[in-house]
């Protein structure tokens, strides 16, 4: 199967004609594929379950757990939860657009040709994460934590985060140009980001006191 473009009209043009979904009831270990489900506040527990071609739209997923799913070539639009754990899930050719969560919990999750598009979230938690090819695109985040995350091929493009904590975190190719970040934890773990001199301007008292540095 050829890779999935990272945007919601090329993948939306590639998924197959699909059925609706039975109704909101997720079963965990189950496989749903090629199935649409659309207005529904999802129940049940789809820990394990597989999810292959599938659409989510404006569905409420609060206290559905999608710990160790797998989602494949899915499209998600304009999700909702306080609270939504995807803990060790595996996102491949995935694209989420819009959607608003409080606590949006996905450490030791696998993320590969990943797009988030427009999601606002409070606390958006990769730590441990494997991170391959993902974009984040005009996201509102109030903390990112990606402490002892594997990032490659990562971009943030018009986002803004008020906290991201880098800790730990090992960086390929990761550009935080286009995020606006008050604040930064974890300066020694910038290596291999690439950012820009207002951000450097911005964090270099903070680079300074973290790195031990006296400035007078």
């Amino acid at each position: 199967m050829a890779a999935v473009p990272i945007d919601a009209d090329d993948l939306q043009a590639l998924l197959p004609g699909l059925d609706d979904a039975p109704g909101p009831e997720l079963a965990g270990g189950g496989t749903a594929d090629g199935l649409r489900f659309t207005g529904l506040e999802l129940t049940g527990d789809a820990t394990g379950a597989r999810f292959l071609e599938c659409v989510f739209a404006d569905c409420d997923v609060a206290g559905v757990v999608f710990d160790r799913a797998r989602l494949a070539s899915c499209l998600l639009t304009d999700l909702r939860a306080p609270a939504w754990s995807l803990v060790d899930a595996t996102l491949l050719d995935v694209v989420a657009v819009g959607g608003r969560f409080g606590a949006l919990t996905a450490h030791g999750a696998e993320l590969t040709r990943v797009g988030l598009e427009g999601l606002k979230v409070d606390f958006l938690n990769l730590r441990g994460a494997t991170l391959a090819d993902v974009t984040l695109t005009g996201c509102s985040i109030g903390e990112l934590d990606v402490s002892g995350a594997d990032l490659r091929d990562v971009r943030l493009v018009d986002c803004t985060v008020t906290s991201l904590v880098l800790e730990g975190a090992r960086n390929r190719t990761v550009d935080l140009r286009g995020a606006e970040v008050e604040r930064l934890d974890g300066v020694a773990d910038l290596r291999g980001c690439t950012i820009s001199g207002e951000q450097l301007t911005g964090w270099a008292a903070g680079m300074a006191a973290e790195l031990g540095i006296r400035v007078g």
